[in-house]
């Protein structure tokens, strides 16, 4: 059985087959074990006749190590904020036409064939061109275009 572990393909074979079976299921835990066993083929590639203790060794060392990894890029990216919703920003500066006259405040503004809640703190009629200045949340802050 020790001759299984000499090469380093058993490791790579493993490593594949590990991340094929993220593929499938996906969950992203068996990405960074994957990657650990995929490491340790490397490792066994350039020691060769490493002993089988160490090889289990190395594996969980690269297995913590790639999930350590793993978990720096995930806080990175949601250190960057959420990105629900982030469509909305594109419109800010944008003139559309309301749908409703404002009640409260709040209506809906026609933007290409579908319509968003807004709010402003100025009346708006329905019909009036408005230009978007913000977003709150999923809503859409306007105020009427005045024309010059």
């Amino acid at each position: 059985m020790n001759w299984l572990f000499d090469t380093p393909w058993l490791w790579w074979i493993a490593g594949a087959a590990l991340v094929g079976l993220e593929l499938a299921a996906p969950g992203v835990f068996l990405l960074w074990i994957g990657l650990g066993a995929a490491a340790t083929g490397v490792v066994l590639a350039a020691v060769p006749g490493l002993p089988l203790a160490w090889q289990l060794l190395a594996f969980a060392a690269l297995m913590f190590a790639s999930l350590a990894a793993g978990v720096a890029v995930q806080r990175r990216a949601n250190r960057a904020g959420p990105q629900l919703n982030q469509e909305l920003q594109g419109l800010v500066g944008r003139r559309f036409q309301s749908l409703v006259t404002f009640e409260h405040g709040r209506g809906r503004v026609q933007v290409g064939d579908s319509s968003y809640a807004a709010e402003s703190d100025e009346a708006v009629m329905a019909g009036e061109l408005v230009e978007v200045v913000g977003t709150e949340g999923t809503r859409l802050r306007v105020k009427p275009v005045v024309n010059a």
